[in-house]
């Protein structure tokens, strides 16, 4: 009786250090997961201006080549607001549609497409895809930024749009600089003052009732709807850094 009072105590022994083991083998394995090295961040799916529906930002340059002019865009949601050349107006482009509406001293207007400032947030559009590819990281007036090749194909394109960003680290992926690779560095914007967060409605009231501009001094100008022109001022919120 003794004896076998023995055995099963050993083999309960034995079942336990083997339960034991496996226990502790288990940790480690759960040790050795959380202690993996991080892999390399994958690029993000989408067009990269998408992600940032609400800012205020000083753009230099546009869709023209050799362009150096600056002035203010804000953007909610679809719609982005541009300054007129000179500060003369604005201009409403919507992006999701391709319409704009302008408001300035001549008068108000309305055309089916983008101003020409709109760019490069109009690239993408309804139909369009975006391939994103990491390319590494370069320091662009004193900032860290993450360099990634962006390009646009859609079937109304003839040739896809490639494009260059580089993105701060501290402007949560926010461009500083846009470049248009087809043009060969002719087309470039860059970024500065970026306010990212909501914006005053007001500054997105456009005209919807709207002809066209006057064409010579003969003719009548267009009666202008009464609407109240915002001041054409970033928000008052602190800067990215």
């Amino acid at each position: 009786m003794i004896r076998w009072t023995m055995m099963l105590l050993f083999a309960g022994c034995l079942m336990g250090a083997g339960a034991w083991t496996e226990a502790a083998q288990g940790q480690d394995s759960v040790g050795q997961t959380a202690t993996k090295e991080p892999e390399a961040e994958a690029a993000k799916s989408g067009f990269p201006l998408d992600e940032f529906t609400e800012f205020s930002a000083i753009m230099v340059g546009s869709m023209q080549p050799h362009d150096d002019r600056e002035g203010y865009v804000y953007r909610s949601g679809d719609l982005l607001r541009s300054e007129g050349p000179m500060e003369r107006g604005y201009y409403i482009t919507d992006l999701a549609h391709g319409m704009t509406y302008g408001q300035t001293k001549l008068g108000c207007v309305k055309v089916a497409h983008p101003y020409f400032r709109s760019w490069p947030f109009i690239a993408s559009r309804p139909g369009h895809t975006s391939e994103r590819v990491l390319v590494g990281k370069e320091t662009v007036e004193g900032r860290v930024c993450q360099v990634e090749d962006v390009t646009v194909s859609g079937k109304d394109l003839p040739v896809a749009t490639k494009l260059r960003f580089w993105e701060p680290e501290e402007w949560k992926g926010f461009p500083i600089k846009v470049e248009d690779l087809n043009s060969k560095g002719s087309r470039v914007v860059r970024f500065k003052e970026v306010v990212l967060g909501p914006l005053d409605p007001t500054l997105f009231i456009y005209p919807e009732d709207c002809g066209r501009l006057p064409e010579g001094p003969t003719k009548k100008p267009a009666k202008t709807p009464k609407v109240k022109t915002p001041t054409a001022t970033p928000p008052a919120s602190s800067p990215q850094q």
